[in-house]
């Protein structure tokens, strides 16, 4: 490690799903030295495949993720295609496109699960 891991921010960064995939809390038996010279690496997702996951998971009409971002998908559509009728929003889902024109206009601003 190059510098200390501040463990609370860990949270704030994924939420709740931390707990699953780190180590959440270190014993007072841990030799932090020997922790601080551990081989260390990082796996890293093609971006493009991130996107069209993301998209497709998220915000598209196909039934993946029950709908969890089911209110940004209508964000998107309202923005990019300036649909305000909520009886016809919740008809319509965006396309690839509106949703990565969506995510460059907002530069990682528009939802924190896109950053």
């Amino acid at each position: 490690l190059t510098r200390d891991l501040d463990p609370t921010m860990v949270r704030k960064v994924h939420g709740g799903i931390s707990g699953k995939h780190r180590i959440p809390h270190l014993g007072e038996n841990v030799d932090l030295d020997r922790l601080r010279e551990a081989f260390s690496f990082t796996v890293v997702r093609n971006p493009w495949t991130r996107l069209v996951s993301g998209y497709r998971d998220k915000v598209s009409d196909e039934n993946t993720q029950g709908g969890s971002f089911r209110r940004v998908g209508k964000d998107i559509v309202r923005e990019m295609r300036n649909v305000t009728d909520r009886d016809e929003l919740d008809k319509l889902y965006p396309t690839f496109t509106e949703f990565a024109e969506w995510l460059v206009r907002h530069n990682g601003t528009g939802n924190s699960h896109f950053h």
